[in-house]
């Protein structure tokens, strides 16, 4: 049983899509996206660390999210929310527009399949992850592949299938900068081969 709590959670996640989107259509400029996300980035940083340190900032950030948190962000980590911005930021940076928006939908829509249809139907587990969310994401992340002809499709394929390793290996870091960053290096090393 999935919790209310856990759907809003992803349905935020969902809005990440604003970031590549956001890259592609409105703030083509690359180095005004990385000024804009180092903004970003430093203001969710920063209020992470305000609100394990401040209690105005403790009370207001606990009312309106606390709910939502996994255990190891009520302990002190960084948010996903936090690592959303530094995985984007260092995602655009280092790929090029086409491998980094393409990369940043993996990690948002490919990291919501696989974490909600793992939830619920996941029975095979490697760690705190399932086969069954693997192959729920790897599906999400195909027909993103299929349908966003940014890549060639092949590289695209190749980049799903990356992220989703991302995701289910127990590599102790967050998803939303290990899928965009392993999926993005894997695209950037097939479209630029030594």
């Amino acid at each position: 049983m999935i919790s209310n709590d856990e759907y809003i959670r992803k349905i935020i996640h969902l809005f990440n899509l604003i970031i590549p989107f956001g890259y592609l259509y409105v703030i083509t400029d690359k180095d005004i996206m990385i000024q804009l996300l180092i903004v970003l980035s430093l203001i969710f940083l920063f209020i992470d660390i305000a609100r394990h340190r401040i209690s105005w900032v403790k009370s207001i950030f606990n009312l309106l999210f606390n709910r939502m948190l996994r255990v190891h962000e009520l302990k002190g980590h960084l948010t996903g929310a936090t690592w959303v911005m530094i995985g984007s930021l260092i995602t655009i940076a280092l790929f090029s527009k086409p491998v980094a928006v393409i990369a940043l939908i993996f990690m948002s829509l490919g990291d919501t399949a696989a974490g909600l249809f793992g939830q619920r139907f996941g029975k095979h587990k490697v760690g705190n992850k399932s086969w069954e969310g693997f192959f729920a994401g790897l599906i999400v992340c195909t027909i993103v592949s299929i349908n966003f002809s940014l890549l060639p499709l092949k590289i695209s394929l190749s980049g799903a299938l990356a992220a989703m390793i991302m995701e289910i290996l127990p590599i102790p870091l967050d998803d939303n900068f290990k899928i965009p960053l392993g999926s993005g290096a894997i695209m950037m090393m097939l479209i630029t081969p030594i």
